[in-house]
């Protein structure tokens, strides 16, 4: 369920246009002028509401609220204005003034609907960004990982494609009265840096998530183990050099890595990578490890798309 509606959440976010966005202004101000000139030569109003209406609806693809109650405003005016300054009577004045009426309601309900779809629209996208996203870091979330990473496993064995996932592990360095004690009381700004020097490292394809307070994920989309040892030892080496030597705070990092293998499933791929995590922890300091070292990396190379079976 998250799957399918988090993604809409997010192709759903309105376009933030605010006043700078010309091009919305400019619709506006010539189609509801051309519906007014028209409007004038139908005194029954009959062109007034639907017309309107459709603008108002069209600032749907707006974030801010402004834009709807401006095109509501400006239907609303132009309807009245057209019933003054429409020539000549050529119906009975009721059937006028009840054309007239019904096509401010029509654009009011609209506005109406449409300020409640995007608040409706506002609250989704901000209920699934609380429920998936890391606050501190706006990385993916341990619950992220837990679904997203089943479906990555999916469609590696069934694409038959490689996946890497490696564990960053960060530990708080106090080298104080020359003894270097490791713990986990890392701050948050600490945090932040390193979820962001890993964030801008990886590729697009890759994902990070957040899954324990020091603790960091990367899923390596389409990559066997050795690459992403290689991807892993750069980063390893970026984040080790955010220390200064003239701080005595400072923090380590290990890595452990590894890769889908047959018959693998989320608990397992985790358990072997937290195996390797161990390893690099014992071979000291900012070290980077894979469990098992070799495997066998020889899947298909050809796009998961291309893989698909035709139907028929």
């Amino acid at each position: 369920m998250r799957s399918i509606l988090f993604p809409k959440a997010t192709q759903l976010k309105l376009v933030d246009s605010e006043y700078n966005n010309h091009f919305f202004w400019l619709f506006l101000l010539v189609t509801s002028l051309s519906i007014f000139l028209f409007d004038l030569h139908t005194p029954l109003g009959v062109a007034a509401g639907t017309p309107y209406a459709l603008i108002v609806f069209a600032s749907l693809g707006f974030k801010n609220n402004r834009s709807t109650y401006i095109a509501t405003v400006i239907g609303i005016s132009f309807i009245v204005l057209g019933f003054f300054l429409s020539p000549g009577i050529v119906a009975p004045m009721e059937v006028i003034l009840t054309n007239r009426i019904l096509g401010l309601m029509i654009i009011t309900i609209t506005a109406y609907m449409v300020l409640k779809i995007k608040k409706v629209n506002h609250e989704l996208f901000t209920l699934m960004t609380k429920t998936y996203i890391d606050p501190l870091t706006n990385c993916k979330n341990n619950r992220a990982f837990q679904e997203e990473v089943k479906t990555e496993i999916n469609r590696s064995n069934r694409y038959k494609r490689n996946l890497s996932l490696a564990i960053f592990d960060i530990a708080h360095c106090n080298s104080a009265n020359n003894k270097e004690e490791f713990t986990y009381g890392l701050n948050n700004h600490s945090i932040k840096l390193i979820s962001y020097e890993i964030r801008k490292s990886i590729r697009s394809s890759d994902q990070l998530y957040r899954v324990d307070e020091n603790r960091f994920v990367v899923l390596y989309a389409e990559t066997d183990i050795n690459k992403a040892k290689d991807a892993s030892d750069a980063l390893c080496e970026k984040v080790s050099r955010m220390n200064q030597p003239d701080i005595q705070h400072g923090f380590t990092v290990s890595v452990g890595i590894t890769m889908l293998d047959d018959g693998d499933n989320l608990h397992r791929l985790y358990k072997r990578a937290e195996e390797a995590l161990s390893v690099a922890k014992e071979n000291g300091v900012n070290q980077v490890a894979t469990f098992p070292e070799t495997m066998n990396t020889g899947k298909s190379h050809i796009p998961a798309i291309l893989c698909r079976p035709r139907s028929g």
